[in-house]
C-alpha cells in the first residue's frame, strides 16, 4: 500500500514550499554556509569583544554588526542564490509552477533573510549579555533594519544582472560590501554636522546614522528628523537598485 503525496496548490503552499527548498539547499552548500552565516557572526562576535567595553564605542560595534549583517549575510547571500538558480535554470522552469514572478523571487531571496535574522539574534543576544543599553530610539533602530534589508534586497538583485556565476558573486558585491561597511562606521561614529551630511548619500551609510540615532542618546525632533532622513536615504537607494533591476533583470543564464 502506498501513500498518496499532496503537492501544494495554493500560491501560498507553493511560495512555502520553494522557500524551504531553497532554504535546504544553501545550508548544503559548506562555502556559501560558511562565507554568508559563520563569518559574519564570527566577525561581529570578535568586534564586540575587541571594541566593546564603553557606551562611547557601542554605537560603532552595533553599526559593524549591522553593516556585515546586511552586506554578507543579507546581500552576499541573495546575490549568490539568485545568480546560482539563474545558472541552473530553475528560475526559468519555476516560473511555468504557477507562482508569479514577485513570488518567485520572495521565495528565492527567504533564505537570505533567515540568515540576516538569525545573525540579528545572534548579536542582540551578545551584545545584551556585553552591557549594550537598551536604544533610546528605538524607532531608528527599526527603520535601519527594514530599510537595510529593502536596500541589500535591491542591490542583491540589481548585481545579479551583471554577475554571469554564482563563483562571480564573490567579486561582484564587494564594492558595495566595502562601500557599506565604511560609510556605516563613519557615520555612526562622526558628529553629522556640515558636509559630513553628504555622506549620507553613499549607499548604506544610513545604517551607521540610524544605529547612532538609536544608541547615541539623541531625543527630540533633532533625532526624529534625522531618523526621517537617513530612512529616507536608504529608501532612495533602494528605488535606484529596484529601478535597475526590474529595466534589466534576467531569468535566464548568462553567456560569459
Amino acid at each position: 500500500m502506498t501513500t498518496a503525496t499532496f503537492a501544494p496548490t495554493s500560491p501560498a503552499q507553493k511560495y512555502v514550499a520553494l522557500a524551504g527548498a531553497e532554504l535546504r539547499l544553501v545550508m548544503r552548500n559548506r562555502t556559501m554556509a560558511v562565507s554568508t552565516l559563520l563569518v559574519p557572526v564570527a566577525l561581529g562576535v570578535f568586534w564586540a569583544f575587541s571594541f566593546g567595553g564603553g557606551p562611547e564605542v557601542w554605537p560603532m560595534v552595533v553599526a559593524l554588526q549591522a553593516a556585515v549583517t546586511l552586506g554578507m549575510g543579507l546581500y552576499l547571500t541573495a546575490t549568490q542564490t539568485v545568480v546560482a538558480r539563474r545558472h541552473t535554470r530553475v528560475l526559468t522552469r519555476m516560473r511555468t509552477s504557477g507562482i508569479s514572478d514577485p513570488g518567485l523571487l520572495a521565495a528565492t531571496l527567504t533564505p537570505a533573510m533567515a540568515i540576516a535574522l538569525i545573525q540579528i539574534v545572534i548579536f542582540a543576544v551578545i551584545d545584551a549579555v556585553m552591557g549594550v543599553a537598551v536604544p533610546v530610539n528605538p524607532l531608528a533602530l527599526v527603520a535601519m533594519l527594514l530599510g537595510g534589508a529593502a536596500l541589500m534586497v535591491t542591490a542583491a538583485l540589481a548585481t545579479s544582472v551583471f554577475t554571469p556565476s554564482p563563483e562571480r558573486a564573490q567579486i561582484t558585491t564587494l564594492p558595495l560590501v566595502f562601500v557599506m561597511l565604511g560609510g556605516a562606521i563613519a557615520m555612526a561614529v562622526i558628529p553629522t554636522e556640515g558636509w559630513v551630511q553628504a555622506l549620507l548619500l553613499v549607499p548604506g551609510a544610513a545604517v551607521g546614522t540610524l544605529v547612532r540615532l538609536a544608541f547615541g542618546g539623541e531625543i527630540g525632533m533633532g533625532a526624529v528628523t534625522g531618523t526621517i532622513v537617513a530612512t529616507l536615504a536608504l529608501v532612495v537607494w533602494a528605488g535606484v537598485f529596484a529601478r535597475v533591476a526590474m529595466q534589466r533583470f534576467r531569468w535566464d543564464p548568462r553567456n560569459g
